[in-house]
């Protein structure tokens, strides 16, 4: 059983990603319901809903956090956060690929900070670009 977990440490990463996706869904589910429910009530009514609550619906609808800014998909700002993002992670698997300890020579976690790196410089093109037009963010 400890050689199982020595070898497949790195599967918790995924499997935590799985959940946390997992967890965010069924969070915003609970959120669309309750907005549904309101809007039900409204419509028992016969009244029109305001505005406020169509709003939040379709905030939930498009998985937009209510009440919190979020980075918008195709702005710089998206751009240089990936660049902070996949910079770590190229960085990350430099460190744990130098020498060939943790993958045992085998060279994956090389060609995976290559991958990583590649996609950093590609969001720090976009990033640039876009700051350069003066797209808003």
């Amino acid at each position: 059983m400890a050689d199982l977990i020595g070898e497949f440490w790195w599967v918790l990463f995924p499997m935590s990603a799985f959940g946390f996706v997992g967890w965010t869904q069924w969070l915003n589910y609970r959120r669309q319901k309750g907005v549904l429910d309101v809007i039900r009530a409204y419509a028992e009514k016969g009244q029109e809903p305001p505005r406020e609550i169509m709003d939040a619906l379709a905030a939930a609808s498009t998985g937009a956090p209510s009440g919190r800014q979020s980075v918008k998909q195709g702005t710089a700002a998206h751009y240089w956060s990936l660049v902070g993002l996949f910079g770590f992670l190229c960085a990350g698997f430099v460190w744990a690929g130098w020498g060939g300890q943790m993958d045992g020579g085998s060279g994956a976690f090389s060609i995976v900070a290559l991958v990583m790196g590649a996609v950093c410089v590609w969001s720090l093109v976009c990033a640039i670009v876009l700051q350069m037009r003066g797209k808003p963010d």
